[in-house]
């Protein structure tokens, strides 16, 4: 996937805002389908999610399998907690490092850490939530940690 990043040119992409009360999203135009069709191809064939206790997730004292596929990559020592969940970040894969210096290249936002969620078909999905951990960056998507 490296290669197909590289091939594609940053000035083609537009970049596009929209803010509103409480909404401030920035967006690309669309990545060509064959781009964006390797890799997904090659996340899904080089991505393993998490087993075990980090499958699982406690609400309300009852503890239930993830309602998703998850698994975390990041710089090393970093770990993000939510609902007394805490996900270490394992190293960067190729495909997810190439996809992280993309968007450096192009934004300038170079992130220490991603959560990836898989929802395989109707049935993964989330109830209505907010993500309000005190460890995420609430003026940006980025995320600000200690090490």
């Amino acid at each position: 996937m490296a290669g197909k990043l590289k091939e594609l040119i940053i000035d083609e992409i537009a970049w596009k805002s929209i803010k509103n009360d409480g909404l401030d999203i920035e967006y690309s135009t669309p990545i060509p389908r064959a781009l964006a069709s390797a890799i997904i191809k090659e996340l899904d064939e080089t991505l393993e999610y998490f087993t075990g206790d980090l499958a699982k997730i406690r609400v309300f004292g009852k503890i239930y399998p993830l309602p998703r596929q998850q698994v975390a990559y990041g710089d090393p020592g970093i770990t993000y907690t939510y609902s007394n969940l805490t996900v270490p970040a394992l190293p960067w894969p190729d495909p997810v490092l190439a996809l992280r210096n993309f968007i450096f290249r192009l934004k300038g936002i170079k992130y220490n850490f991603v959560l990836v969620n898989k929802y395989r078909n109707g049935n993964d999905h989330m109830g209505e939530h907010r993500d309000n951990e005190p460890e995420l960056d609430h003026n940006g998507c980025k995320k600000i940690w200690t090490k």
